[in-house]
């Protein structure tokens, strides 16, 4: 395809062509501040909604301050819906090569993905992000590199840090394996470990040859240098650094109660890693065990801003993990505790 000028009317059709589940926000095709230019490529965002909610495409379609804030909001379970096709204000003040600075919402598709930025991202919400990227330089006719995050974009102007937890060199990777070979799916354990450790060059060199089988004989694994990838037909391949790993492994890996890794890992500059299983997370400040945290103590954890002093975190780290207390349980954290109770209320103690 040759450049586009002007609204890309067209996401919808490009999208669910690309294998992604899409729908339209009533009045899509009318809704933007001014007609798009010539379309230079794409720009990524989370749009920090905190774990476990779900605002939904509406608050992207109809901003209360910005009107339309991205044409297209991808949820947490991988599903797209076109909010607008006009210009959206969703880069700001910025900067980066082949874009006129300060300019970028009239020649950027902006896409919002349901996320924190330190939760992780799930492998179906993380295949739907390449697979919609991949689409969209397709019609245009450009290669990954035309994508690009809001941390790029406006990271010295604005401070932002959206996408969070995402390595846009890898992502662009990804999305280039999309476009040179036309989205077709790796679709086994040993293409999508591959595909994974193309792009992921942080865990090193391959340990043994091939692919070796899970204890419970449904998923797969390869070890590298500084860390592993699992992958199983329900999830998908998911690498874990070896940090993480110690800690998963310490609970005898997917066998135990943290089961499968669900999500990229988080690295918070400086502090440590997280990351997301079937069974709760697991948090490891460097220098520390590392632990899990889950249930109602991690769903309160979360809310009261986990480790994001941006979010207002109040409680910070964990230093335990949970311990019977009083016939309820308890966990400790840097800067205070949360207690459950049989009643199901949760307390916070010593906060400080």
């Amino acid at each position: 395809m040759m450049a586009w000028t002007g609204d890309p009317v067209w996401l919808e059709e490009v999208i669910g062509d690309a294998g992604v589940s899409v729908t339209v926000y009533p009045g899509a095709w009318n809704r933007g501040h001014g007609d798009m230019g010539t379309v230079w490529g794409v720009m990524v965002h989370h749009t920090g909604a905190p774990a476990g909610s779900n605002p939904g495409p509406g608050v992207i379609a109809e901003h209360p301050s910005l009107g339309l804030a991205s044409q297209v909001h991808l949820s947490r379970d991988g599903e797209a819906t076109v909010c607008g096709v006009g210009v959206a204000w969703h880069a700001g003040e910025g900067s980066w090569p082949g874009i006129m600075q300060n300019n970028a919402n009239e020649v950027t598709i902006g896409i919002e993905a349901e996320n924190s930025g330190t939760e992780g991202w799930s492998p179906v919400q993380y295949e739907a992000y390449v697979k919609m990227c991949a689409a969209i330089c397709r019609r245009l006719g450009v290669g990954s590199a035309r994508v690009i995050g809001h941390k790029e974009w406006a990271g010295a102007a604005q401070g932002k840090w959206d996408p969070g937890g995402l390595d846009m060199d890898k992502f662009r990777a990804d999305i280039q394996d999309h476009i040179d070979h036309d989205g077709t799916p790796p679709g086994t354990a040993g293409n999508e470990i591959d595909r994974i450790h193309s792009f992921s060059g942080w865990l090193g060199e391959r340990l043994h040859a091939g692919e070796r089988t899970c204890k419970d004989g449904v998923g797969g694994y390869a070890d590298f240098e500084h860390g592993s990838i699992y992958w199983h037909p329900d999830i998908g391949a998911v690498p874990v650094p070896a940090l993480v790993y110690q800690v998963w492994a310490r609970r005898r890996w997917e066998q135990g109660p943290l089961g499968y890794p669900t999500r990229y890992h988080v690295v918070v500059p400086g502090q440590g890693d997280i990351q997301e299983f079937q069974g709760g997370i697991v948090a490891r400040r460097y220098g520390t065990a590392g632990y899990r945290v889950h249930g109602a103590i991690g769903a309160r954890w979360r809310a009261e801003g986990d480790v994001r002093v941006d979010r207002g975190s109040r409680l910070g780290w964990p230093t335990s993990d949970e311990y019977d207390h009083d016939g309820g349980r308890r966990q400790d954290f840097e800067h205070g505790s949360l207690v459950w109770r049989a009643d199901g209320v949760i307390s916070i103690e010593g906060d400080k």
